[in-house]
């Protein structure tokens, strides 16, 4: 039994029956406090049966830490220290929960001093485990960042140009785009600077888009010409060196860049994309800004808002008629706008339960306070947690079978190992013919070397073929389906759990 001998910290089946005619049973409806913040730790607690979540109270949100199932022990650190209690524990459904006090640990040590010797072990193992996991996570989000395959940001430095690639064709191609790219700016800013009226007049607005455009297509075309790896890096960080300053007008792309909470697709990020209210430094950032908002990227990204809102209704509507409840679990949920997009038009909300998750503990704020303000019945839980850590079976949660399982962008940050590693994840813990939705932009993005190479914000791009040959690996086999948002740009594999 895995399972019960990760929870128990070791303890086997025979060793927990043995234990538990020291413990006295208690029963919690759904809902029901069982640890509140601030009160005395007097007891040692086991799950006998039920679903119970940790969490705790900021800015009037309430955050979900973990969730333990059946066959797991909470509560052993305040027991043994006797500090009062730093998080809230409540039932998630009706739970039976056995407690035990000091006197029946001393009943147990003068009765059966074996038994007495492996409980303390296991105790003390799980104690070192929360503080390892707290220790690997002092700072989540960078943690988080480094977990993705795409890695933490690293700012690029640019280096002085050998003098033999100078006559070569590549230099040519780069030095001749970024001058070009300058002094088409140059001139733009000239014509803004004369302008004297308030608002930028539509020829010149098109006239930025024509000169932003035309760069963006050369840096695709260097990203086919910059195959050797050497001078790909000299060629680039000129480039960058050069061009830097421009696109820091602008405040997407600044954000992009300087990723403020530790990667470039935060819930801020989206919400600026989402909002499309051009922003910046003088007329031209705001101009070069609104390039940015109206990028092939951006567009996907508001389109997979719209696709994933209209999956929602179509699964729901299937899982309907033959389930009381429908399970929905948004993995890097960030400030899940598709799912209140979809709550706000669905007309069965009360059916609805959704697990939030995300390592920005902001993103679950933002979304309590800005996001879930609209009329709807849907029961809704946000849950901090780095998702990575969970795909890879370090942290180990009782999320209970889900409907519905998606991801709007994680698998853009995850190789294939891992990609393959999430969709068995998710496998394992979807009901029979319930569904996956794993969002991942396509090559149809035209932005890719902009991405890359200028904001250095490096996505997985994959083909339907790559999609399904993931799939394909896994225990959903063949059984996929690839669709796109209306721009073609963010690809989106379902999957639905068979026999």
């Amino acid at each position: 039994m895995p399972f019960l001998d990760h929870a128990t910290g070791g303890l086997n089946a025979d060793s927990i029956r043995a234990l538990l005619p020291f413990s006295r049973a208690l029963h919690y409806s759904d809902g029901e406090e069982i640890v509140v913040r601030g009160a005395e730790s007097r007891y040692l607690y086991y799950v006998e049966k039920g679903i119970l979540e940790v969490s705790h109270t900021i800015d009037n949100t309430r955050i979900i830490v973990a969730i333990i199932g059946p066959a797991g022990f909470f509560g052993e650190i305040g027991f043994f220290d006797g500090i009062s209690r730093v998080r809230d524990i409540r039932a998630a459904e009706d739970s039976v929960v056995r407690v035990f006090d000091t006197a029946s640990l001393d009943r147990l040590q003068q009765e059966d001093p074996v038994l007495y010797g492996d409980f303390v072990r296991a105790m003390a193992r799980s104690i070192c485990g929360k503080f390892r996991r707290i220790l690997e996570e002092r700072e989540p989000l960078t943690a988080y960042a480094a977990s993705l395959s795409t890695g933490y940001r690293v700012l690029r430095e640019a280096r002085p140009i050998p003098s033999g690639l100078l006559h070569t064709r590549e230099w040519q191609f780069i030095s001749g785009l970024v001058e070009d790219f300058k002094a088409s700016l140059f001139d733009l800013s000239y014509q803004l600077q004369n302008d004297g009226g308030s608002e930028t007049p539509d020829r010149l607005q098109e006239q930025c888009f024509h000169v932003m455009d035309t760069f963006n297509d050369r840096l695709q075309e260097a990203a086919l010409l910059l195959k050797d790896g050497e001078i790909a890096d000299y060629l680039w960080g000129y480039a960058f060196k050069e061009i830097f300053p421009y696109f820091m007008r602008s405040r997407f792309a600044e954000r992009a860049y300087y990723k403020p909470r530790g990667y470039a697709g935060d819930f801020q990020m989206m919400e600026m994309i989402y909002n499309n209210e051009p922003a910046g430094d003088g007329k031209l950032g705001k101009l070069m800004d609104a390039w940015c908002l109206e990028s092939t990227a951006a567009r996907a990204v508001r389109g997979r808002r719209a696709f994933l809102k209209e999956q929602l209704n179509i699964l729901c509507e299937k899982r309907r008629s033959s389930a009381n409840l429908i399970r929905i679990m948004n993995l890097a949920c960030g400030s899940n706008r598709e799912l209140f997009d979809f709550l706000i038009t669905y007309p069965h909300t009360g059916l609805i339960a959704v697990l939030c998750i995300d390592a920005d503990v902001q993103a679950l704020e933002y979304t309590n306070r800005h996001v879930n303000v609209v009329p709807h019945s849907a029961s809704v839980r946000l849950m901090n947690d780095n998702v990575v850590r969970w795909v890879l079976g370090r942290m180990r949660h009782n999320f209970g079978p889900q409907d519905i399982i998606y991801s709007a962008g994680l698998a853009d940050y995850l190789d294939d190992r891992m990609c393959a590693t999430l969709i068995n994840r998710c496998h394992a813990h979807l009901e029979e013919g319930g569904a996956l939705i794993l969002g991942n932009f396509g090559h149809k993005n035209h932005n890719k070397a902009f991405l890359d190479q200028i904001l250095q914000w490096r996505l997985i791009h994959r083909t339907e073929e790559d999609l399904k040959g993931i799939f394909a690996k896994t225990p959903f086999g063949a059984n996929v389906a690839i669709k796109a948002e209306e721009n073609g740009v963010n690809l989106f594999a379902i999957a639905v759990k068979t026999k």
